[in-house]
């Protein structure tokens, strides 16, 4: 079990941080836990996908006139998942009362680790105000040629039958076996959803859910009635899809904002400037991608 490392406060919001993964032990308002760790690996109540999000099929790739083979990072899952970021050791670059900002790099010897063949350096920034968490994740590619990148955010969200989810959306992605299905063209990647809100029904009531939803409208809110305060997910501009992760039985949901369709690096030509892709970053060059947590309270 991760432990604590780092603890933020402002009012009664309370944000608890570790070191291992660089993610969130727990994100709470007064009594109220607002974000909560599941039994299985990494036991993080939220961590960042970086350099990509959701799953590379196999961990095999070609960019840029390489072929690319990831080591297995989730055995016995057989794709690449989630990026490095949440099964890395993170350094403490600055802390305040309620904030602080969280550094990892992802040097040549991690590169032989990962398989992933470009040098990068990720900053997290954390703050607290007494309403709402911000979250903003900065990645450097600091080596000699252009990579690819993505992120998203993977928070743990608390659930029960009487949870009520607002999630707007143009689209829903066809999946087959947790990936987008390659039969698939350009034009079919994403289809028309045939409501406004797919989660309006609670779908987790009755089967697994672990779906893409694509081009999202607005934020995402999650309410408990039994509870005080909701809890909206607003992300920026560079995140405009959702990856919606419920187990049935289990006693959560993970909403996660991400940059990028899953498997995007076999789905798009390396370097592509199409919407559902990868950013391609320049060596030196910073990218940035951002998230709030807003309580919202009874009137």
């Amino acid at each position: 079990m991760p432990a604590t490392d780092i603890t933020l406060t402002c009012g009664d919001m309370s944000l608890a941080l570790s070191l291992q993964g660089g993610g969130i032990v727990g994100l709470r308002r007064g009594h109220q836990d607002l974000m909560i760790r599941p039994h299985a690996q990494p036991r993080l109540a939220s961590f960042v996908m970086v350099p990509f999000c959701s799953r590379v099929t196999g961990g095999r790739f070609h960019y840029a006139r390489q072929q690319v083979q990831l080591t297995p990072n989730f055995v016995p899952e057989p794709h690449a998942i989630h990026g490095f970021g949440w099964q890395s050791r993170w350094q403490v670059q600055d802390q305040e009362a309620n904030s602080c900002t969280l550094t990892y790099s992802h040097d040549a010897e991690a590169s032989a680790h990962t398989g992933w063949p470009w040098r990068f350096q990720v900053a997290q920034h954390f703050a607290l105000s007494e309403v709402a968490l911000s979250h903003t994740v900065t990645v450097k590619n600091a080596s000699d040629t252009a990579m690819p990148v993505g992120a998203g955010f993977h928070p743990h969200l608390p659930l029960s039958p009487a949870s009520e989810i607002h999630l707007a959306c143009q689209g829903e992605l066809v999946l087959d076996d947790g990936l987008p299905w390659t039969g698939q063209s350009r034009e079919e990647l994403s289809r028309p959803a045939d409501v406004v809100n797919p989660l309006a029904t609670r779908p987790w009531l009755d089967r697994d859910l672990d779906q893409v939803y694509v081009w999202r409208q607005g934020p995402a809110r999650i309410s408990w009635p039994e509870q005080p305060y909701s809890l909206a997910i607003e992300p920026d501009a560079s995140l405009p899809h959702w990856v919606v992760y419920a187990p049935k039985g289990e006693n959560f949901i993970c909403i996660e904002p991400i940059s990028h369709l899953p498997n995007a690096l076999n789905l798009f030509a390396p370097g592509q400037s199409e919407p559902g892709a990868m950013v391609n970053l320049e060596p030196g060059a910073r990218w940035s991608v951002g998230a709030r947590f807003v309580t919202c309270g009874p009137d």
